[in-house]
């Protein structure tokens, strides 16, 4: 695992990757390559990679004092429990940076996004349309 060492480039590769796997595609809800520099210019991430390419990413915003995270997807030839390591990742960082909560919005229809978070203690903060406002006590 890396922090904060892919490029632009690798970011859109990976969120292009990773577009179908969201019930809504991503890219029917952004657009990749802008919201790729974004992430790479403000978020803290961690990537995971499998023979360079990118295969795993979380990345979040932590210049307030909740977190945001803004991206979360890993690719299906990622290693098992990918996620839940980006996610202890960002969770040990965020403790260490004195941050005692995050927050992330799903689709309330992905329901095994939701299920992910709620194992790793995430709980339902509001609902806005279809998007549900999830947020962990650190």
């Amino acid at each position: 695992m890396t922090r904060d060492q892919g490029t632009v480039s690798d970011y859109v590769a990976h969120l292009e990757a990773c577009d179908h796997l969201f019930p809504t595609k991503l890219s029917e809800r952004v657009a990749l390559e802008p919201y790729a520099l974004k992430l790479y210019e403000r978020a803290t991430s961690y990537e995971i990679w499998n023979d360079g390419c990118l295969v795993g990413l979380i990345a979040a915003y932590m210049d307030t004092d909740i977190v945001f995270i803004s991206h979360i997807c890993v690719l299906p030839e990622a290693p098992s429990g990918s996620g839940h390591a980006l996610l202890e990742a960002l969770c040990e960082e965020a403790i260490q940076a004195n941050k005692r909560k995050i927050h992330l919005h799903v689709e309330a229809t992905n329901e095994r996004a939701i299920a992910f978070y709620m194992r790793h203690g995430f709980s339902e903060l509001d609902r806005i349309d279809d998007v549900l406002v999830m947020e962990s006590i650190l």
